[in-house]
């Protein structure tokens, strides 16, 4: 294992992506998932804060998924979850598996009371031809 740049002794645990110095634990400053030493997280800092608010002025707002899209699982079951989620998995992808996944589940809640509704009329039935 590397030693760190600046503490010479310590195992590094990864390099800076921007100057390639091996950092410790402690030295290490993770911006956007990725390692930076001190000074070049300083350094994009310091620069990052006037592009920042340049950019909070040209960001869009996020758009959400619209609640009409659980219809489709609601009324086509897994036909219609599949097809909310294939329409919202880039939108919100947890909002979408969940619409899958509803709609899979009432496909069986749905099977299940007609299954009851035609036995029960089977029943029926079956008791006036006995004559019950």
């Amino acid at each position: 294992m590397a030693d760190c740049f600046y503490h010479p002794g310590r195992d590094a645990v990864g390099a800076c992506v921007s100057c390639g110095k091996m950092v410790c634990l402690e030295c290490r400053t993770i911006l956007s998932s990725k390692i930076y030493c001190q000074p070049c997280a300083d350094e994009i800092f310091s620069k990052g804060i006037a592009s920042a608010k340049e950019a909070a002025s040209t960001v869009k707002p996020a758009v959400g998924v619209s609640g009409v899209w659980w219809l489709l699982p609601i009324f086509l079951t897994w036909l219609g979850g599949l097809i909310a989620w294939l329409a919202n998995k880039d939108k919100d992808p947890r909002k979408a598996k969940s619409m899958l996944w509803w709609g899979i589940g009432l496909t069986f809640i749905y099977g299940a009371i007609y299954a009851l509704i035609l036995g029960v009329f089977m029943l029926l039935g079956y008791g006036l031809e006995l004559g019950l």
